[in-house]
């Protein structure tokens, strides 16, 4: 009995394991080194509709065109958790009340088991709730989200501090749902490192970024309008300091506005590939949308399945695997990490 309750405890975790014992199906023991794969997987219909109420048997699991046998299996019912990361850079000021309402409106979503934490990066993480059951304390948390006074957004950071400290020790379902509108800036760890981290994990990745400043609403227009003349006028008094004879080359509002673009286009990328490379989903939202999103969110994690299976090759290399799983229906679109790493040791 304590063999299989070892055996069950190693199972939720995605890190590579040595089992010492093993009883096989003819009563044997025998000794192996094996990696234990977590897959959430999504099934829906052509048109977008979840398909629920499908069984183990229903699914059929390859890595690197192998069959394998599905060791794990959990429906929808499995409880959550999530941390909802939240960019508190500067750029954010303007809207981040309505992101604290919608926000909140997502925890009313979830259920009773589910647990969720708060977290907060610009030029540093802030973990403003650990996870939780408890609404109100989450609540209470969102009310604390304040706007930094110092500039700076590690963006590839706060996902790697959530993912290796507070998903840690985690078991079943993870989730993250991060929100920012502006591309990292500052972080220790690049882009490719942290993909590199979240192809050895089994947490998904949602991704909002929503657009701030004149796409808003008026009032940040006309903000962003008193913001351009001021910094006009500070212009004209720093040209007229400078001395006759000196060249200095001055941006024009044309070249401005397309390196603005050019981060938003790089910051969009990123977000993307974090979703693509977790199976998660990336949104290019409105924040007067975001309740919406939240909602859509909290939907697809409501009709998603887990898979799990033991990896043999994968437990003595770091190198990347290809996952591939077919579902026993027609006309069905599955969406599932297509890559998995060996954990490091």
């Amino acid at each position: 009995m304590k063999i299989i309750f070892a055996l069950f405890s190693l199972m939720l975790l995605n890190l590579p394991i040595e089992l010492h014992a093993q009883i096989t199906e003819f009563g044997k023991i025998k000794k192996t080194k094996k990696t234990f794969v977590s897959v959430p997987v999504t099934v829906s219909d052509q048109e977008g509709h979840y398909i629920s109420g499908l069984k183990k048997e229903d699914f059929t699991l390859y890595q690197d065109g192998v069959k394998q046998d599905i060791d794990f299996f959990a429906t929808y019912d499995e409880p959550l958790n999530i941390a909802l990361l939240l960019d508190t850079s500067r750029s954010a000021e303007e809207v981040i009340k309505k992101i604290k309402d919608a926000a909140k409106d997502f925890i009313k979503l979830l259920n009773p088991t589910d647990q969720c934490l708060v977290a907060t990066f610009d030029s540093q993480v802030k973990i403003l709730s650990p996870l939780t059951s408890n609404h109100q304390a989450l609540k209470n948390s969102l009310d604390k989200v304040q706007i930094a006074e110092q500039g700076g957004t590690i963006m590839y950071r706060a996902v790697e501090q959530i993912a290796q400290n507070s998903f840690a020790n985690v078991q079943g379902r993870k989730v993250i749902v991060l929100l920012t509108d502006g591309k990292d800036f500052g972080s220790s760890v690049t882009k490719d490192e942290l993909l590199n981290q979240l192809e050895e994990s089994d947490i998904l990745i949602y991704t909002i970024f929503y657009k701030t400043g004149a796409g808003f609403n008026k009032q940040a227009t006309d903000k962003k309008e008193r913001q351009s003349k001021k910094a006009r006028k500070r212009q004209k008094e720093q040209l007229s300091s400078i001395p006759a004879g000196r060249v200095v080359y001055i941006p024009t509002e044309e070249e401005i506005e397309l390196l603005e673009r050019n981060a938003e286009t790089e910051a969009v990328d990123s977000l993307k590939k974090m979703s693509n490379t977790t199976a998660g989903r990336f949104y290019l939202s409105d924040v007067p949308d975001l309740e919406k999103v939240f909602k859509e969110i909290a939907d697809e994690l409501r009709q998603q399945y887990r898979l799990g299976y033991y990896s043999r090759d994968a437990a003595d290399d770091a190198a990347l695997h290809d996952i591939s799983i077919k579902v026993k229906r027609s006309n069905v679109v599955v969406r599932a990490r297509g890559k998995f790493r060996a954990k490091r040791l």
